[in-house]
């Protein structure tokens, strides 16, 4: 027969792996979380209140609201147009995440305003074209897709409006390694923006397409620039002409 003493003494060891078993997964989980909060940096800038030359920075965002304090629950002030040339004077203690993106809200000045936005709405890299010096790029952050892949944006802009605008994923990329072909090295008679630094350093992009084109007010990405000589060579031959590679 079966004491009371040796039934609990049956139970423990179930008891113990259970316990052990809970422990690992919670220690896991927690590996995992700490994994993805290591990933997540912050879309950051300086602040210069005595250089408008240095503070000065470029809106990615269209239509961006500015508040008149650090929240977007904060009175929107006043919306401010893509491309919108702004300074930053001050930025918030506390970053937020947004849409998959962190940063800060910063205190702008633009022209006589003075208010608050968020700095995910504002450019990383901004680019001049090399073919029509009124068209610029803008580089910047775009969260994570339904996949959860991480994803950047660049958009081309006139004036104050979106002419285009394409995201690419990666885990690596980064604004200093996004550059405009300068002109003097551009034989491709259209804008070309390489995703990857002069170095030969790999950004790892998806299917390693590593170039964004502009071309008929269209960004397109492309593994290779060999079509835009193709394009070229027909031109000079008018014998035929290739399309740019854009799957």
């Amino acid at each position: 027969m079966k004491t009371l003493k040796n039934t609990k003494s049956e139970k423990n060891p179930q008891t113990t792996v259970s316990k052990l078993f809970q422990a690992v997964m919670i220690l896991a989980m927690l590996f995992i979380a700490s994994d993805i909060y290591a990933q997540t940096k912050e879309v950051e800038f300086d602040v210069y209140t005595n250089s408008a030359a240095k503070a000065s920075q470029y809106l990615l965002g269209d239509d961006v609201a500015m508040r008149d304090c650090a929240s977007v629950h904060c009175e929107k002030v006043a919306t401010i147009n893509i491309g919108t040339n702004v300074r930053l004077l001050a930025k918030s203690e506390i970053p937020q995440t947004i849409n998959g993106v962190t940063s800060r809200f910063y205190k702008i000045k633009m022209g006589p305003q003075v208010g608050w936005i968020w700095g995910g709405l504002v450019s990383q890299k901004t680019m001049v074209s090399q073919i029509n010096p009124e068209i610029k790029f803008v580089f910047g952050e775009a969260g994570v897709d339904y996949k959860g892949y991480k994803r950047f944006q660049i958009r081309a802009v006139r004036n104050g409006t979106e002419i285009d605008k394409i995201f690419v994923k990666s885990e690596t990329l980064r604004h200093d390694l996004v550059s405009l072909i300068e002109k003097k090295d551009n034989t491709y008679g259209t804008d070309v923006i390489t995703l990857c630094s002069n170095e030969g350093e790999s950004c790892e992009t998806t299917d390693n397409k590593s170039y964004i084109v502009f071309k008929d007010n269209k960004l397109m990405q492309t593994k290779s620039l060999v079509a835009l000589e193709e394009v070229k060579f027909a031109k000079t031959n008018y014998a035929f002409s290739c399309e740019l590679d854009n799957q």
